[in-house]
């Protein structure tokens, strides 16, 4: 019996360690899988820390959107009067748009003549419907003597101490030269005149119009006229007497269309006219030629006001000082013929040698009295017609 609890202590014994045995083989060969880190995904070691990858932080001097102060002239109107035709469309494609993204504001165009533009600035003076007018050179100056509108201001319109001391002394913003010379039928006449003088020659009785009076044309022909037969502004009556002498007329001009038309048919040979009127003819084929005579030319002008008591004063000045600029003082010269009042403004020399470009050409320019004009000159259309339309 003690034999056989010896043998079972000793299977017993074995059994242990048999056991003990297979645990310590277990836990040696799970020893190396135990290192699960070298598996890991690469712990992004090298990456910098997340600071670059924060939001920029945005520079403290530009402001954010709802800080950009409206422009001036959101929700407002600027209305403008001024001619139709080439003028209005040069100021729709080389001034409103400007116009509209400088200022924010729209717009309103009214077409027509001066005269009726001249006579609404007047009846309408306490509340003007119109912000800037354009009206010619002895309209203006005669509409700041009656301070019917406002004075230049250059520091709203920097443009203004650019111009010429012509455009500057009228009392608006001139914003184009014009002369008036001598419309010359190149078809009939070959021996070209020197003189305004030269209309009076006995070929020419019967082939020389005047145009309407009052008008640009007609006032300077009758000036003109008298001048050179040792009148003037203060003594008419010379200019009358020989007007007079001219007769018969072939007709009396007042339009271009007209006029060119009785150029082509040869119906007149001689008519003052504007230059840029017979260049622009001349460019479609028309057999015409300017004359400068050498007594001089007058000048013409247009310019640009502001009616008094305008609630778009500053408005206004913006619109004129772009005007005045390069693109659209250059583009009335293109397609007009107009010469620049702005002593800045570059054109080519084959376009300038047409116009009374630069500063000894536009001296050259014969500057008419117009507030005798404009004084007198309801008595001058009763006595032109019955003078000289009778």
């Amino acid at each position: 019996m003690k034999k056989q609890t010896t043998k079972a202590s000793i299977f017993y014994l074995f059994l242990a360690i048999v056991l003990l045995v297979g645990m310590v083989g277990c836990a040696q060969k799970a020893t190396p899988e135990a290192p699960v880190a070298p598996v890991e995904e690469p712990a992004a070691p090298v990456e910098e820390p997340a600071a670059p990858v924060e939001e920029p932080v945005a520079p403290t001097d530009v402001p954010a959107p709802t800080e950009i102060p409206p422009k001036i002239g959101e929700g407002r109107t600027l209305v403008v009067g001024i001619w139709g035709a080439e003028q209005e469309q040069i100021v729709r494609e080389f001034l409103i748009p400007e116009f509209t993204e400088i200022t924010g504001a729209d717009v309103e165009l009214v077409l027509g003549g001066s005269s009726d533009r001249y006579a609404r600035i007047y009846a309408e003076v306490d509340a003007p419907t119109m912000d800037v007018v354009y009206l010619s050179i002895s309209q203006t100056q005669q509409a700041s003597k009656d301070a019917v509108i406002l004075p230049p201001n250059p520091a709203g319109v920097p443009e203004f101490n650019n111009l010429y001391p012509q455009a500057q002394e009228y009392g608006g913003y001139g914003v184009s030269f014009m002369s008036i010379g001598l419309m010359v039928n190149t078809e009939y006449v070959t021996d070209m005149p020197n003189s305004w003088l030269d209309l009076w020659k006995p070929e020419y009785k019967g082939k020389v119009a005047p145009f309407v009076f009052p008008g640009t044309q007609g006032t300077a022909f009758l000036i003109m006229a008298a001048r050179v037969h040792g009148g003037g502004e203060t003594n008419i009556d010379p200019g009358f007497e020989a007007l007079k002498e001219l007769k018969p007329f072939p007709m009396i001009l007042s339009g271009i269309d007209e006029t060119n038309l009785a150029f082509e048919q040869g119906d007149v040979w001689f008519t003052p006219q504007i230059r840029g009127y017979v260049e622009s003819y001349k460019s479609q084929g028309g057999k015409v030629e300017f004359v400068t005579p050498e007594e001089g030319t007058p000048l013409a002008m247009n310019a640009a006001s502001i009616p008094i008591n305008s609630k778009n004063v500053d408005l206004a000045e913006v619109w004129i000082n772009l005007h005045l600029g390069q693109a659209v003082q250059e583009a009335y010269a293109k397609v007009l013929f107009y010469a620049p009042t702005n002593k800045t403004v570059v054109l080519d020399a084959d376009l300038a040698a047409i116009m009374p470009y630069g500063e000894d050409q536009v001296a050259k320019l014969l500057m008419l009295d117009n507030l005798t004009i404009s004084t007198n000159q309801s008595d001058w259309v009763d006595r032109w017609n019955r003078e000289i339309l009778d």
